[in-house]
C-alpha cells in the first residue's frame, strides 16, 4: 500500500509539474528576451558518435522531422560497447616524442591513398588510428543492473543475466540502430533517399561561421580497397544548422608522467610491449603465471584485476587515496580480489639496463621508498583526459541540459547515465531546436552555471540523481503542457529500488552483504532487507 502511495505522489508530481514551478515556466509572465532565441529555424543537425547517447539523439531529431546526418568513426554503432579484438594504437608516453597527426587538405573534397608501409605506418595501424578500437575487453560486465541498463522500445531477453556482458550491450544497441534505420548496413526507405549514418567516418575539424550560423564540419572517411591491397581516405564538408557531441567527455588516454616512463616505455618481450594502458586490455589467459603490476584505482583497475587474479602469478595494485570518493562512502580498494597486494604510488621507474628484454629484471621505486623487482607486464588504468571536439572551453560551459550556454545550437550527449537520461536529453535536443522547448536567456544560464545551482552529484549520488530524474521530467512536461508534444514518465519505482540496491551492495563498503563487519548496524539492517526483498522480485525486474 505503502509503495503504492509513493508512485501515484511522484508520478502525480512529475508528469504534471508542480504548481510551484508553474510561475516560474509559464512563458506569459516574461517577455522573449528572458528565453533563449536562433538567429533562424534548425532544420539540418549533425551527430557525431553511435554509441547508446549518439543514437538516440539521432532517433528523437528524425521523429521531430528534421534532417539529420550521423557520423561515427567506428565501422559499426554501438560507440564503447563495440567489441573488437583489434586494439587501438599505441597511446604517447611522457618523455617520448608523439607522432604528429596528419595534415588535412588544402581544398575540399579530396580523396588519397595509402600504400603498405608509406610513411613507416602499416596500413592495419593506419586503420586503427582512424577508427580508434573501443577499450573493452572480451569478459567485461556492465556496472549496472540490466533493469536500468537498456534503450527505449528494445527489451532484453527473459532469462538475460543481472549483470550484461559487453556482448548483450552490443547486440542490445545494434538492435537499437536497426530499428531505426542507423545502423550500419541500412539505407532510407523513403525520399530523398539520401544517407542518415556513415561509418567509418572520423569528424576532423568542426567551425561556426557567425555569417551564416551554421556549423561546418570536415569529414575523413577511410574504406579498405581490397582489390589493390590500398586504403582510400576520402574528405569533404557539410554544414548544419545544430550540432550534437556524443562521442563521450573522456577519449584519450591518461599516462602519469613518471620519472623513468619513457626508459620503460619502449621495453618489449616477445614482440609484446610490457607496460601499456588499460584500453589495450582483451583477454586474461594472456597473463597465466605472470607478475601484473595495475596503476590506478577506479572501476576498469578493480574490474581488470578481478578478471585476470585467476591467472596470475602474482598481482600488485598502485593506488592513491581519492578524498572525493572516500568522502561519498565508495572504497575503491573493496573492489580488488584478495589477492592482490595494494601498494603506494610509484616514485619512479629505474633505467633498464642496455640489452635486457622486457622489465623484469628492472626496479620500480614507490613513494614510501620500496622497491618493486620481477613484475613481467605493468597496466595502466589510470583513465583519460577530456577531449575538446566543439572546442577547449565547451565542457565546462554546459547548461544543466547538455546545450553550451554561448551557443545553444551545440550540445553534448552525454549525461553519466546514458541509459537513464538518454532518453530525456535527446528529447529536449529535439523540443528545443523545433521551438517545442525552451531555454532560459544566455545570462540566465551563465549564472545558474555559475552559482552551481543544478549539480546533481556523480552517477553514484543516488539520491542526488533522483533529484535530476524529476527535473527532466518537471521540465520536458511542463513545455508539452505549453507548446505540445509528448509526456514522458520517471522510471518506475521498482527500478530504481534495484539500481540503489545494485550500487549499495556493489561499491559502498559499509552496506556490502560479503563484507558485513564493516557497515553500521543500520546499513547491515537495510542490506539484509534489500537481500530478502530482491529474492522475491519477479524476474522481469531483473532483466
Amino acid at each position: 500500500m505503502f509503495r503504492l502511495a509513493f508512485t501515484v505522489v511522484f508520478l502525480a508530481t512529475a508528469i504534471l509539474p508542480g504548481i510551484s514551478e508553474q510561475t516560474v515556466l509559464n512563458a506569459e509572465e516574461h517577455t522573449n528576451s528572458q528565453w533563449t532565441t536562433f538567429p533562424h529555424p534548425i532544420t539540418r543537425v549533425a551527430v557525431i558518435g553511435a554509441g547508446p547517447a549518439g543514437l538516440q539523439a539521432a532517433a528523437h531529431l528524425l521523429e521531430a522531422n528534421l534532417t539529420v546526418r550521423l557520423f561515427e568513426r567506428a565501422p559499426s554503432p554501438g560507440g564503447n560497447w563495440f567489441y573488437t579484438e583489434e586494439t587501438p594504437i599505441r597511446e604517447a608516453y611522457p618523455e617520448t616524442n608523439p607522432q604528429s597527426p596528419e595534415d588535412l587538405p588544402a581544398r575540399y573534397p579530396a580523396t588519397r591513398y595509402y600504400e603498405e608501409g608509406e610513411g613507416g605506418i602499416a596500413l592495419e595501424e593506419r586503420w586503427r588510428e582512424h577508427w580508434h578500437p573501443r577499450p573493452v575487453w572480451y569478459t567485461l560486465h556492465t556496472n549496472s543492473p540490466a533493469t536500468t541498463t537498456r534503450l527505449p522500445g528494445i527489451e532484453h531477453p527473459p532469462d538475460t543475466p543481472w549483470r550484461l556482458s559487453v556482448h548483450n550491450v552490443e547486440h542490445h544497441v545494434r538492435a537499437y540502430a536497426s530499428l531505426h534505420g542507423l545502423n550500419s548496413n541500412d539505407k532510407p526507405s523513403s525520399p530523398p533517399y539520401s544517407p542518415i549514418a556513415a561509418y567509418a567516418t572520423r569528424v576532423e575539424a568542426m567551425q561556426k561561421c557567425n555569417e551564416t550560423a551554421t556549423w561546418t564540419l570536415t569529414l575523413r572517411r577511410l574504406e579498405w580497397l581490397p582489390e589493390s591491397k590500398r586504403l582510400k581516405a576520402t574528405y569533404w564538408t557539410e554544414n548544419f544548422d545544430a550540432v550534437v557531441i556524443a562521442t563521450g567527455l573522456y577519449a584519450t588516454p591518461y599516462v602519469p608522467s613518471i620519472k623513468g616512463i619513457g626508459n620503460w616505455s619502449a621495453a618489449m618481450e616477445d614482440g609484446r610491449h610490457s607496460i601499456y594502458h588499460s584500453q589495450s586490455f582483451r583477454h586474461a589467459e594472456w597473463y597465466a603465471g605472470r607478475t601484473i603490476l595495475i596503476v590506478g584505482a577506479s572501476v576498469s583497475s578493480t574490474e581488470i584485476a578481478r578478471t585476470i587474479a585467476p591467472f596470475t602469478k602474482r598481482l600488485i595494485a598502485s593506488v592513491r587515496p581519492n578524498k572525493n570518493r572516500d568522502a561519498r562512502g565508495f572504497d575503491i580498494l573493496f573492489g580488488f580480489p584478495e589477492k592482490s597486494e595494494v601498494v603506494p604510488e610509484i616514485s619512479s621507474f629505474e633505467p633498464l639496463r642496455a640489452g635486457d628484454t622486457g622489465i623484469k629484471k628492472g626496479k620500480i621505486v614507490l613513494n614510501n621508498g620500496t622497491v618493486i623487482e620481477g613484475v613481467d607486464e605493468i597496466i595502466f588504468a589510470t583513465g583519460y583526459r577530456p577531449t575538446h571536439l566543439g572546442g577547449p572551453g565547451t565542457i565546462n560551459s554546459l547548461h544543466w541540459t547538455g546545450h553550451y550556454i554561448h551557443d545553444p545550437t551545440l550540445a553534448y550527449a552525454f549525461t553519466g547515465r546514458t541509459w537513464s537520461y538518454g532518453p530525456y536529453q535527446s528529447l529536449a535536443f529535439a523540443k528545443v531546436w523545433t521551438g517545442k522547448a525552451r531555454l532560459p536567456s544566455r545570462e540566465q544560464m551563465w549564472q545558474d552555471h555559475q552559482s552551481k545551482k543544478y549539480q546533481f552529484g556523480s552517477p553514484l549520488d543516488v539520491l542526488q540523481q533522483e533529484a535530476l530524474t524529476r527535473q527532466w521530467v518537471a521540465w520536458l512536461n511542463n513545455e508539452s503542457l505549453e507548446f505540445g508534444g509528448k509526456f514522458v514518465e520517471p522510471s518506475p519505482a521498482e527500478t530504481r529500488e534495484v539500481l540503489v540496491y545494485y550500487f549499495n551492495t556493489h561499491w559502498r563498503h559499509d552496506c556490502s552483504p560479503t563484507k558485513i563487519s564493516l557497515g553500521s548496524r543500520t546499513c547491515r539492517a537495510a542490506s539484509g532487507l534489500r537481500r530478502r526483498r530482491m529474492d522475491s522480485m519477479p524476474k522481469s525486474w531483473l532483466g
